[in-house]
């Protein structure tokens, strides 16, 4: 039985290796994006939990000077918001362009796994045609041999 042999396996296998490369270049911008998304969620919270804390004060008068100290630091947080969000969207815009790469590298590898599984299914036709061929030789030997025993 002959092996199966496809001649375009190294070019295969560096498709694969791109394919994972790209893949991995995704994974490192989206993380990047991940993590200013939780800086920025981060931010939200503490905002959420100030305002929480000067709203359960019983003592107007230290609310009113929480209040102002908190209405600072919520402008603080605020723009710590809108440099996430910044870095956010251009992250977002690399992150679309690594993904557009990815898919490209991904089609290309498919291509290559097309040809691939298309040749090793002639190769099993062939070696089943093959060993279809042996079994009617075996048969028609197995006939011609009891036709003399007779």
């Amino acid at each position: 039985m002959k092996k199966f042999y496809f001649k375009l396996e190294p070019l295969y296998k560096l498709r694969k290796n791109i394919e994972k490369q790209r893949q991995a270049e995704v994974a490192e911008v989206s993380a990047s994006y991940n993590k200013e998304r939780d800086g920025k969620d981060d931010c939200l919270i503490k905002i959420s939990d100030s305002i929480r804390i000067v709203d359960s004060m019983e003592d107007n008068e230290e609310m009113l000077s929480m209040s102002i100290y908190l209405g600072e630091y919520i402008s603080a947080l605020n723009s710590q918001i809108a440099i996430h969000e910044d870095n956010m969207a251009e992250i977002s815009v690399e992150l679309r362009k690594r993904q557009e790469i990815l898919q490209e590298a991904s089609r290309e590898r498919r291509a290559v796994e097309l040809l691939k599984e298309k040749k090793l299914l002639e190769h099993k036709k062939l070696i089943n045609k093959e060993e279809q061929a042996k079994l009617d030789e075996w048969k028609k030997e197995y006939i011609s041999s009891e036709a003399y025993e007779y």
